[in-house]
């Protein structure tokens, strides 16, 4: 039989590369990841969602053994239910779907996210790995500047619940079939029935992901993208992929405010949203907010809209507003452009110079609104936030800008 003659891996690893991405990416090299590592890390409270402090940090390439030591973490911590979140460029895809597996058993929910544990300021990847092996739930925050490419697909879809927030993305590309041959052609086989067993081969897998694709509630058009996409190549999903797919239905979501540590003296205030056009809902974007700090008593606040949602010019102004109190933001500037959030994304932007005691005001209330001006043709587009997060992401611009006036 020709199949004694070779050994089949199936690899599904996103090509190194693709920061920005618009269909498909070109592949780049890139130093191989190290093996998927799982451990528990833990927030403040509803630091990964409403009543969830702690979950499950997945991060790095899916090999062979990953299933297995996935499984082990989950029999250690037992009945509880916590929530598994990927970091990964992927891997072996048949071990993927094992975990996907696991994951559906025990009726888990995983998402899109990096985990940083606050032990590794300023170690060593190194030192880093090793507290993270080390056994113990991590202090650690959450950022959604995060990836789930080509086979950590397979798992994420795995699970019962999923969130992709915003600024995280879906890498896909079709099947790398890599085959060792071993004697199969000195024993007479030749090229055309080698290329023959290939091609049936990849089909039957192809057909294997279909059929996990519908085991687990989404579109097999995932399955009939990636095939469109060569191996070399990745495409990271819109955000209207990611809902028609049912990878994540919720048309709107929102971040918490977060502070991002750019290193001295950068420090910004970030939430991340999804906004729909007005006319069109299914066009979907994330949009964003930064707070950056100019002194001890001065912020600056910058609002960062999709182009697609402000036609030719968009609104002079747009309030920031919270209960009563509120600021104008004016557009300023031009066109800014980014691949970082979505594959060839440009935004508009509006800015203010406000104080800390505004922000303080807003972040005393529960809810933010964002609101256009509007006219007697168009109503004014409101875009109403959550403050989560926001006060202790004040207090670190005010720990970075210097001491609070009294």
């Amino acid at each position: 039989m020709l199949k004694i003659f070779l050994l089949v891996t199936l690899a599904l690893v996103a090509p190194a590369a693709a920061q920005s991405r618009s269909a498909a990416a070109p592949k780049q090299g890139k130093k191989p990841s190290a093996p998927m590592i799982f451990y528990l890390a833990k927030g403040g409270p509803d630091a990964c969602g409403a009543g969830c402090s702690e979950w499950i940090a997945a991060e790095g390439r899916i090999d062979e053994s990953s299933a297995q030591r996935l499984r082990a973490l989950l029999t250690q911590i037992g009945k509880r239910k916590l929530p598994i979140f990927f970091h990964s460029a992927g891997g072996v895809a048949s071990t993927a779907r094992e975990m996907g597996h696991l994951l559906r058993e025990r009726a888990m929910s995983a998402g899109v996210y990096q985990t940083v544990p606050t032990g590794c300021a300023g170690a060593t990847e190194q030192a880093c790995r090793v507290l993270k092996q080390s056994g113990q739930a991590l202090p650690a925050a959450l950022r959604t500047i995060a990836s789930c490419d080509s086979a950590c697909v397979f798992a994420l879809i795995g699970a019962k619940m999923r969130q992709v927030p915003p600024g995280a993305r879906i890498g896909i590309h079709s099947v790398k079939l890599v085959i060792e041959w071993g004697h199969a052609r000195d024993a007479g086989f030749s090229d055309r029935q080698i290329a023959s067993y290939e091609k049936t081969r990849l089909a039957e897998i192809n057909a294997q992901h279909r059929r996990y694709a519908r085991e687990m509630g989404v579109d097999v058009g995932l399955i009939d993208l990636s095939l469109q996409v060569p191996h070399t190549s990745i495409h990271y999903l819109s955000r209207e992929e990611i809902v028609r797919f049912g990878i994540d239905p919720q048309e709107f979501q929102e971040t918490r405010w977060d502070a991002l540590d750019l290193g001295s003296p950068e420090l910004w205030a970030l939430k991340f949203f999804i906004e729909g056009a007005a006319k069109d809902r299914k066009e979907l974007h994330a949009g964003f907010l930064r707070i950056s700090c100019r002194n001890s008593r001065q912020v600056g606040i910058t609002y960062f809209r999709h182009t697609g949602f402000s036609g030719a010019g968009g609104e002079a102004t747009i309030r920031f507003a919270a209960g009563e109190r509120s600021v104008a933001l004016s557009r300023f500037g031009s066109v800014v452009t980014t691949n970082a959030i979505e594959s060839g994304a440009s935004y508009n932007t509006w800015g203010a110079v406000s104080s800390f005691e505004f922000l303080e005001a807003v972040a005393a209330r529960t809810n933010m609104e964002l609101v256009g001006s509007g006219d007697a043709e168009v109503p004014a587009r409101i875009t109403k936030l959550s403050t989560a997060g926001l006060s202790q992401a004040i207090s670190a611009l005010q720990l970075r800008c210097g001491p609070k006036p009294e």
